[in-house]
């Protein structure tokens, strides 16, 4: 595919990359030790293990479980000491017909009990999905980041093998020079041309500085590493249109649907909740006046209205509602999101095979041809200029093609909530 001025990215120069599977825990624990070696497998799974912004979401999974630990308790005994009996034991305990009474009472909500685990345990999970929800996010930036450092050492490739072969020929052109055979604009131009492409990679080298950087701060490392991978992989159209199926199985799609359950959870307790809770009494009392003892028991049902939640539990229908009208809304979008990328995907596919199979041969041909002809004084500098700088935006074409192929691919995954692939 790449002759010449072309780079081609091959399979012994980098190693291929495996696949990560984002997941919402941080399973795998690694750390970067000085120059060493990088994998987009290795990107991912520092960044999962130490990125900032999921390490909170641990303490919110503990605060969940914090709650649902206090919603498994049912409401505790209640000891009560009637207040005669304290002041019979002292200053007034000379006081007949003093009566003391000591009871235990409890209320019997066992269905708000129940409700409140429910609500408890949905938020708990929601807690879950929104991790890996972060997790997938995050991976999928971290990916990217990769990506475009890959691409960059491409272009940096390819920059340098320009600027030596500008080197190579204004060393030709100052001999032609001195022979007679080429003007002096010719050299001048060569030289100028040579100064802009040392720059380009002077430019490559500070951007690849600073996508390591980008890099490292997903997992608050340093920068002394390097990265190894290949732009070469492109997914097949079997794999892009297996990416609808795998939508519904997106944490996202999860996340609505804990918030639809929480919802319920919710109402179920809004209407238990609604009804005025039983006292049930039982203890013993004394009358010191006879000094005898009996046993008590008792009931309190209070009074009041059966819908005095009834604006509550409407309010978190239409919340039910609103979360159900999201998810739908959600996947509806991110579906025409889908049909975007794969559309990017087949296009991008067919530059790779026209630029690699038909205008880059072409392309390198006419260089040779202008070189051999500008050599034997038939051609002008101008024109073998024009043909060089026309193969070599060419060729950085194709790389970016390359680039947008794996990009796409990312987004493709994250959007479906599929594991971070090359």
């Amino acid at each position: 595919m790449f002759k010449k001025l072309n780079i081609k990215p091959i399979s012994n120069r980098f190693t291929s990359v495996k696949k990560v599977a984002v997941i919402g825990g941080f399973i795998i624990s690694f750390s970067v030790s000085a120059q060493q070696t990088i994998t987009l497998n290795d990107a991912i799974s520092f960044t999962l293990k130490q990125h900032p912004d999921l390490k909170s979401f641990a303490h919110k999974l503990e605060a969940s479980r914090g709650m649902l630990e206090q919603a498994s308790v049912s409401s505790p005994l209640t000891v009560n000491i009637d207040v005669e009996d304290a002041l019979g034991t002292g200053a007034y305990s000379g006081v007949s017909g003093m009566q003391t009474t000591m009871s235990i009472s409890w209320l019997l909500e066992g269905d708000i009990i129940d409700s409140k685990i429910k609500v408890a345990k949905q938020n708990a999970s929601v807690s879950i999905f929104e991790q890996e929800v972060k997790a997938l996010d995050i991976a999928a930036e971290t990916a990217k980041i990769f990506i475009t450092l890959l691409s960059q050492k491409e272009q940096l490739v390819l920059a340098k093998l320009t600027r030596n072969q500008a080197k190579k020929l204004l060393k030709e052109i100052n001999l032609r020079v001195g022979a007679g055979k080429s003007n002096i604009i010719d050299e001048l131009r060569a030289k100028a041309d040579l100064s802009k492409k040392e720059l380009v990679v002077e430019d490559l080298l500070h951007e690849i500085e600073a996508s390591k950087a980008q890099l490292a701060a997903q997992w608050v490392g340093d920068t002394d590493f390097r990265v190894d991978g290949t732009l070469i992989g492109i997914p097949t159209i079997s794999q892009v249109e297996m990416a609808y199926k795998r939508l519904k199985s997106n944490p996202r799609l999860k996340v609505f649907a804990s918030q639809q359950r929480i919802a319920e959870s919710e109402i179920k307790l809004a209407k238990a909740n609604q009804k005025p809770a039983w006292t049930v009494n039982a203890g013993i009392k004394r009358n010191e006046t006879v000094d005898d003892f009996a046993f008590t028991a008792g009931i309190s049902i209070p009074f009041g209205g059966e819908n005095r939640n009834r604006g509550q539990i409407m309010s978190l229908q239409a919340k039910k509602s609103q979360s159900m009208a999201e998810s739908d809304a959600w996947f509806k979008r991110i579906s025409t999101q889908l049909l975007l990328l794969t559309h990017k995907l087949k296009h991008n596919r067919h530059v790779i095979d026209g630029l690699s199979k038909e205008t880059i041969p072409s392309l390198e041909l006419a260089s040779g041809k202008a070189k051999e002809a500008y050599s034997i004084g038939r051609y002008r500098y101008t024109d073998l200029y024009a043909v060089q700088q026309e193969l070599i935006a060419t060729q950085v074409e194709l790389i970016q093609a390359y680039t947008n192929i794996q990009l796409f691919n990312i987004e493709l995954e994250r959007l479906t909530g599929s594991s971070i692939s090359m």
